[in-house]
């Protein structure tokens, strides 16, 4: 098969199993990649492992014709996400009990960053460390799907508009055991299904996919601090 074909790649970004099928064929060539790019064996069992993965379907979301042949195209896409996995822990491994001032994170959405709220109420009490291990407990969680707590800073909702579609798509996915294993496996939202099911929006799911999988992340795990904040999904979120 021509991993290169464009077709193949258009019907994945379209069709679920033929998107799992195709990162299936292509776990050879992601590894390849991702070895090169770290310059050392990298196995299905490395941290990079899971950050190339979510990027090479994030490649076939985004891939088109006029982009070239995809597995050029797909590859500069890995490395820029390892490359900004690598800056943001860099940056934030040493961080914790955590400053206010490493949430200044720009957006577009009035109201105050909601990480902040979380965060500096609680980890900045250096005697309470329950929060701050929840926090680096996700964070590894979190790792799998190819981004760190930290990155909610930048992904986060303030409208309540956009708050009530991520709870819509959090709920749904959290009452669907289908839906849930999909989630864990593939390390992928079923996109099609919120989309046609739940009426989520589409421009929704992909612009706050990180704090949507960090939600359902948090309320199926042992983070009971965390899950109090979030306050299933009502007031204050994270």
């Amino acid at each position: 098969m021509n991993f290169d074909d464009s077709s193949l790649v258009l019907r994945a970004a379209k069709d679920e199993r033929a998107r799992e099928e195709f990162i299936l064929q292509n776990e050879k060539n992601i590894l390849r990649i991702v070895s090169r790019a770290k310059h050392r064996f990298v196995t299905k069992s490395d941290d990079e492992w899971s950050i190339a993965l979510c990027a090479f379907s994030h490649a076939i979301e985004t891939y088109c014709e006029e982009k070239g042949r995809f597995l050029p195209y797909a590859e500069t896409v890995i490395r820029r996400s390892l490359i900004d996995a690598y800056r943001a822990e860099s940056k934030f491994e040493n961080e914790l009990p955590v400053s206010p001032g490493m949430f200044a994170g720009d957006s577009d959405e009035e109201g105050a960053n909601p990480v902040l709220a979380v965060v500096t109420q609680e980890s900045m009490r250096i005697s309470d460390t329950t929060l701050r291990d929840e926090i680096l407990s996700a964070n590894a969680e979190l790792k799998q799907f190819g981004f760190r707590f930290f990155d909610l800073t930048e992904c986060s909702p303030n409208r309540d508009s956009t708050k009530a579609a991520c709870l819509r798509a959090t709920e749904a996915v959290l009452s669907r055991e289908d839906y849930l294993r999909q989630l864990m496996r593939t390390k992928q939202l079923p996109v099609k299904r919120l989309i046609e099911r739940y009426a989520i929006p589409k421009k929704v799911i992909e612009r706050y996919r990180k704090y949507i999988i960090a939600m359902v992340i948090i309320r199926t795990g042992d983070y009971p601090m965390l899950k109090d904040y979030i306050s299933n999904g009502r007031g204050n979120q994270i």
